[in-house]
């Protein structure tokens, strides 16, 4: 793994445990309703994927160049040349697309198990 795409695996995930926390402390409030925190935890998880995969069509090389995971690294740890910033870019593009596609799963998990609840237990969730 070339460290520019290390680096971007550990940005993107800082960015999902932010979403994961919110997720967390939201669930935790609407315990009294076990489907609707479901429902609410999974609302987030597809916000996250939302956000990534509008941040992957937004995406250019030049703007991957001028980013946080560019930037951070210092000279001697980019990749050289313009196959080095195509490859760096392609893999940053891969990996936030696999995150997205991770967090729309948790979502449809996360909806299934709260339909699954509602049904079983009723609408009011008591």
């Amino acid at each position: 793994m070339i460290p520019c795409e290390r680096y971007a695996q550990y940005t993107l995930l800082r960015d999902a445990s932010f979403f994961a926390v919110a997720a967390v402390t939201l669930m935790i409030g609407f315990s009294f309703i076990p489907a609707l925190a479901l429902d609410i935890g999974a609302s987030v998880a597809l916000v996250f994927a939302v956000v990534q995969l509008f941040r992957v069509s937004r995406l250019t090389e030049e703007r991957f160049m001028q980013g946080e995971v560019w930037l951070s690294l210092r000279a001697d740890e980019r990749p050289a040349g313009e196959q080095g910033v195509r490859v760096a870019f392609a893999a940053t593009q891969d990996l936030m697309l696999r995150f997205a596609r991770s967090a729309a799963g948790a979502a449809i998990v996360m909806f299934g198990f709260g339909l699954a609840l509602s049904a079983t237990i009723g609408h009011d969730g008591l």
